[in-house]
């Protein structure tokens, strides 16, 4: 059964223009995040996942240049541009995360894969991770099903087609270590705080060719408190509602 990380990746942001390939210590954000998700044992691959649009080439490129695959799809439609993803490389478990979460967690993702095969859900998430750490997994088989049954093109959030519309098995893991848990710490970057915290981070941790684990962030961020305050006042922009289609 062949499974992949797919990447959802666009250069649209408005909040921080060009946030994904912004610079961190000499190197485009996603380019460390690429890095740390390298350390995930079980997927068989990584997929940047971009849109047709011109100004997303640049996320073509990177994929090229750290030897990991890409693929362009619908600019708007967030999951049938996963599903389509899928479909051409022949991928059966998605692990979904986003470009704008520098941190996601590959030990984490390795966890999530085993929990969402040994129940055999559509869909799983996990709780207890900081905010832009986490990711998820869904089976090609409820991909498909969520873009049959949904009446909306943008799908920018779509976890809600799994989640609330009784059409699919899904849970979540659940994180009990004390060492990573903290689910309130804001380690995504959508707005120019969250970039400036962020880069705080790698100014403390970061040395060139390694990837400092997700235990020593929330200890760094435990331990000086005037950095997570960088952006503890950021509300996380809220989703279009999802929407199926009537005879569901």
């Amino acid at each position: 059964m062949k499974s992949a990380i797919l990447i959802t990746a666009r250069l649209k942001s408005t909040r921080l223009p060009m946030k994904v390939i912004k610079p961190i210590h000499g190197a485009p954000m996603i380019k460390h995040m690429l890095d740390r998700l390298k350390l995930a044992t079980i997927p068989d691959e990584i997929i940047i996942c971009t849109s047709t649009i011109e100004q997303d080439d640049p996320l073509v490129e990177i994929a090229k240049q750290e030897n990991v695959k890409s693929f362009r799809g619908s600019p708007e439609d967030v999951l049938l541009r996963l599903r389509n993803a899928a479909e051409y490389y022949g991928v059966e478990t998605i692990i979904n995360c986003t470009a704008d979460n520098p941190f996601v967690d590959p030990v984490y993702i390795d966890k999530l894969y085993e929990h969402h095969i040994k129940h055999k859900n559509d869909f799983t998430k996990i709780e207890g991770l900081p905010w832009g750490v986490f990711s998820y997994a869904i089976s090609k088989a409820a991909l498909d099903k969520a873009c049959d049954i949904k009446n909306e093109a943008d799908t920018e959030v779509w976890h809600g087609y799994f989640m609330d519309t009784g059409q699919f098995k899904w849970d979540a893991l659940h994180v009990d270590d004390e060492s990573v848990y903290w689910s309130d710490l804001r380690l995504t970057v959508d707005t120019p705080e969250d970039f400036a915290m962020v880069t705080r981070v790698f100014d403390e941790l970061y040395t060139s060719g390694q990837v400092f684990p997700l235990s020593e962030i929330v200890n760094l961020c435990k331990n000086n408190p005037d950095i997570p305050a960088i952006n503890a006042d950021v509300l996380q922009k809220p989703g279009i509602p999802i929407k199926v289609k009537n005879d569901i």
